[in-house]
């Protein structure tokens, strides 16, 4: 037990990369759908597997799409209710009946011509007839939904007269409104009495017309009742199914025909998923066997890339909080994917699964760790993906080859123009892509899906978010992106400008070594931007005293001669740690100031310490008084910094130097290096040394315009 607790806490770090991957492998494995139906289909696409034949009996369910149409077709074939409302009837003949009369009696009584009490019965009875005739054939209020031209059953309605007399009558046979009604009792007058009586009888069309009222009303509630009794007649259901009947063959279309192809696939999708999750008092394998697949597969995938970051990045990342940003932004990609494809199945069926971005995480892993890591990460994510997303394999081909393009086209992105123009050809990918797959799919132009063109114009717009992401992250996490490295290069920064200012050998020294280390880790693969940036502040310490380093001092008089050897060292040494102090003033990022930590290692001021053993001979010598407090270098760039900075520093004792004392100046400090055990904790190789050699002699070579000595020509 006691070994078990000193292993963990002495590979604390191992032990929780382990278990950050655990964790992962955990979380992406419940996003997976749960069902025992993995198969990939599509409407009017060909089955791309074996025969399927049914495993159960089941009743086919009908689409929501095919029982929407029904609904639609059945509520269109129902015809309104309306209402014969006998009352209204009542009322407007005894108001009318009431109004006339008093009418007579004030004509009686101011006019010269007296209505006899006979011509009085006959008016009453014509004006009672009228009424009967008018509201027997109804006079129709039409409810607001039936009274334009696109509405429905607006050619018919049904009449309710009593409590259970239906009559089917058409709209055109009904009085619409009062004042219809009222011209036809005009005109009645005008067609059955001489001008002559006209102005007799005119003022019974004006009486009536003044009581008319509809008396034929919607009766919503009817309809309504009517409606929802025929759509529950209505059958979610279309035929059954066998088990060990042919549901679909290889190479069939999908489709929603007489043999209820895509209703069968789906129905038979969803009974698998139900049954999956009511599978209780089943052994364990059989009741959680789809689980048990998603977590093989997902470890295999992740362990794969887990051992691809432990092996072919040792180095530039191994640190805890680089290996969990990865991780975060596989994770939260594939939670988007999950969300987006819910959303698109339960609630947003217009929603394109084209609009997901997947070339978000490339372009943010690769801005911070480079492309081989980007191009991993993304197969990671894509291949999680598929479980995850109810399309074809062919769509999955199209956002990855978006992704390599993302990577491609950001290798060398340092300026915010490059990301639009980055934004554009991935666009373009997609556009092609999505092109060439829906021509081999579909059978003419006019089946191609051309709105999913207007979803990669959004996609394209959401993957702009990614170049809008990357100094949030950067910030966070304190990383390092090409951008901000390319801001940091400029010589009229603060701090550069300073540095030029207060000690400008060591600046043009600074100029120098950028350039060497540059073209070495070219030359290895490491980041050369970020090795020559490092090499441009990692000696900013020397502006505190620069006249006691020699490429600052312009006369012959050296302020060391007056110091204590171990006084001098301490100077020398300090430029180091004042250097880390001014850096984070500055606020530069940390894998900058480890430039201004490792470049002298561990190693001593060799020239002091050997002066001072040289002025107290005998006397044992502490040589940390002497020697830099480190670390050591810990990647390629820093190991490729530390060589540059001697060498260059070195080369300046040369008075026209040839070629071999070049080469012999080179060997001799890289080897010194290797001697003092400065290389130990990075993973630089000797394959990497020699080829930063030959570099560093090429270099020099051309900045002392050494030539080649040709052999003298032969006398003849």
């Amino acid at each position: 037990m006691k070994k078990l607790l000193s292993l963990i806490i002495n590979q604390h770090l191992v032990v929780a990369r382990y278990l950050l991957v655990i964790a992962v492998i955990l979380l992406i494995t419940t996003l997976f759908p749960r069902h025992n139906f993995n198969y990939d289909y599509e409407l009017g696409k060909p089955w791309k597997y074996e025969d399927l034949l049914a495993p159960i009996s089941f009743t086919i369910k009908k689409s929501e799409d095919s029982l929407k149409h029904e609904e639609k077709l059945m509520t269109a074939a129902i015809k309104p209710y309306y209402r014969y409302d006998q009352q209204t009837y009542e009322a407007v003949v005894a108001k009318g009946q009431s109004d006339l009369s008093r009418q007579i009696l004030l004509l009686n009584r101011d006019s010269a011509t007296m209505v006899t009490s006979l011509d009085s019965t006959g008016y009453m009875k014509l004006a009672t007839m009228l009424l009967d005739t008018i509201y027997q054939r109804g006079i129709l209020k039409l409810a607001e939904e039936h009274k334009y031209s696109h509405a429905p059953n607006i050619d018919s309605l049904n009449l309710l007269v009593g409590t259970n007399q239906v009559y089917s009558k058409e709209v055109k046979q009904f009085h619409f409104n009062s004042s219809f009604t009222c011209k036809y009792i005009q005109d009645y007058f005008n067609n059955n009495y001489p001008d002559s009586t006209r102005s007799t009888v005119r003022f019974i069309a004006q009486t009536l017309c003044e009581n008319l009222r509809p008396n034929v009303f919607y009766d919503e509630e009817k309809t309504d009742e009517i409606r929802k009794s025929e759509l529950d007649k209505i059958s979610p259901t279309i035929g059954a199914v066998e088990e060990g009947e042919v549901i679909i063959i290889k190479g069939q279309i999908v489709r929603r025909d007489d043999s209820n192809t895509f209703d069968k696939l789906n129905t038979l999708k969803e009974l698998l998923s139900q049954r999956q999750t009511s599978q209780q008092g089943q052994h364990f394998i059989d009741q959680y066997k789809t689980d048990i697949g998603y977590l093989l597969i997902t470890s295999i995938i992740l362990f794969i890339f887990s051992h691809f970051l432990r092996i072919y990045t040792r180095g530039k990342i191994n640190r805890l909080r680089e290996i969990a940003f990865i991780f975060l932004c596989i994770l939260s990609f594939l939670y988007l994917v999950s969300v987006i494809v819910k959303l698109q199945q339960v609630s947003m069926k217009f929603l394109s699964l084209y609009v997901l971005p997947f070339c978000i995480v490339p372009i943010l892993i690769r801005s911070f760790f480079g492309s081989m890591v980007a191009l991993y990460v993304h197969i990671v994510i894509v291949l999680c993906s598929y479980f995850i997303i109810p399309l074809s394999f062919e769509f999955i081909m199209v956002h990855f080859l978006a992704g390599l393009v993302a990577i491609i086209t950001n290798e060398k992105t340092y300026y915010w123009s490059d990301f639009f123009k980055s934004v554009g050809y991935i666009f373009i990918t997609y556009c092609i892509g999505y092109l060439a797959i829906s021509l081999l799919q579909e059978t003419t132009w006019e089946k191609i899906r051309w709105n999913t063109f207007g979803w990669l114009v959004v996609n394209a717009l959401l993957t702009l978010l990614a170049f809008q992401l990357v100094p949030v992250f950067e910030k966070f996490f304190g990383f390092l992106s090409s951008i901000t490295l390319m801001e940091l290069s400029d010589l009229n920064r603060e701090l550069l400008k300073k540095l030029s200012r207060k000690a400008p050998g060591t600046f043009w020294h600074s100029l120098q070594v950028a350039n060497l280390a540059e073209a070495a880790a070219y030359e290895i693969g490491a980041n050369a931007q970020l090795v020559k940036v490092g090499a441009l502040y990692h000696d900013i310490g020397k502006m505190l005293q620069p006249a006691y380093f020699i490429e600052n001092q312009k006369t012959a008089i050296n302020p060391h001669d007056d110091l204590p050897y171990e006084e001098s060292a301490k100077i020398i040494i300090n430029h180091v740690t004042n250097g880390i102090a001014m850096a984070k003033k500055a606020n530069l990022p940390n894998p900058l100031i480890d430039f201004i930590r490792t470049h002298h290692g561990d190693t001593r001021t060799e020239y002091f310490y050997r002066k001072y053993c040289q002025q107290n001979p005998g006397k044992e010598v502490d040589d940390k008084i002497f020697r830099y407090p480190g670390p050591r270098p810990y990647s390629k760039e820093t190991a490729i910094l530390m060589m540059a900075d001697t060498i260059e520093a070195a080369s300046r004792s040369l008075k026209n130097p040839t070629e071999e004392d070049i080469d012999k100046l080179v060997e001799n400090l890289v080897d010194s290096k290797i001697k003092h055990n400065q290389f130990v904790n990075c993973d630089i190789s000797f394959k990497d040394i020699t080829a930063i050699k030959k570099v560093f002699k090429r270099q020099l070579r051309s900045i002392y315009h050494v030539r080649i000595s040709y052999p003298s020509a032969a006398k003849n």
